[in-house]
């Protein structure tokens, strides 16, 4: 889901490389506007954004596409968002399984392609990083992003922006399982944003 064939890719590019003469660039995302920017995390210093349940990219994630010939690639790193138990609670009833689903879209919401992460939690081993607090020296932040998975979306050529949006989340808990689907909502995390393009 949400991979693209490396034949594929590498056909396409060949392709952009002919008609402008000039080489594939991966750059990172620097100009991506989160509506819920959660922080920077303590040990990656990466950027986190929340994936929240929405129609529309300003609503979740936007991303403008620098100038380029033909497709770009957006590149990211997809983690579930998990809530972390206080110390010392009992790690059988700290276990969650969460899948969540998100779609990355045009700006008028036109699906361009859909991809989903899936981790569990059991104890802070089981996490990508923490997210620092508000202030200097203050405790982490009680949400948590899951171990990464890399996503790339071929993105068509004409496209200027994007938006990564959540769908879906399904969560299992020692206590039971829910779904969720309510707009709002925060589902995931994502973090690592690039973009792959031959510049015009």
């Amino acid at each position: 889901m949400a991979i693209v064939a490396a034949g594929a890719t590498a056909a396409a590019t060949a392709v952009d490389q002919r008609a402008t003469g000039r080489a594939t660039v991966t750059r990172p995302v620097a100009n991506a506007a989160c509506a819920s920017d959660l922080g920077t995390g303590v040990k990656t210093k990466r950027r986190f954004c929340d994936v929240v349940i929405a129609s529309t990219a300003r609503e979740s994630v936007s991303i403008a596409i620098p100038p380029h010939a033909g497709s770009a690639g957006l590149m990211f790193d997809l983690h579930n968002r998990f809530t972390v138990p206080p110390t010392g609670a009992d790690p059988a009833q700290s276990f969650t399984r969460h899948t969540a689903v998100v779609a990355v879209v045009k700006p008028t919401g036109e699906l361009i392609e859909r991809a989903a992460v899936s981790r569990e939690y059991r104890t802070i081993s089981d996490l990508f990083d923490r997210i620092g607090g508000a202030a200097r020296g203050s405790s982490p932040k009680v949400v948590a992003p899951g171990q990464a998975q890399a996503i790339r979306v071929e993105i068509p050529a004409g496209v200027t922006a994007v938006g990564i949006v959540g769908t879906r989340l399904e969560e299992w808990r020692a206590t039971g399982r829910g779904a969720f689907d309510n707009p709002n909502k925060p589902i995931a995390m994502v973090s690592n944003l690039r973009i792959e393009y031959v510049p015009r």
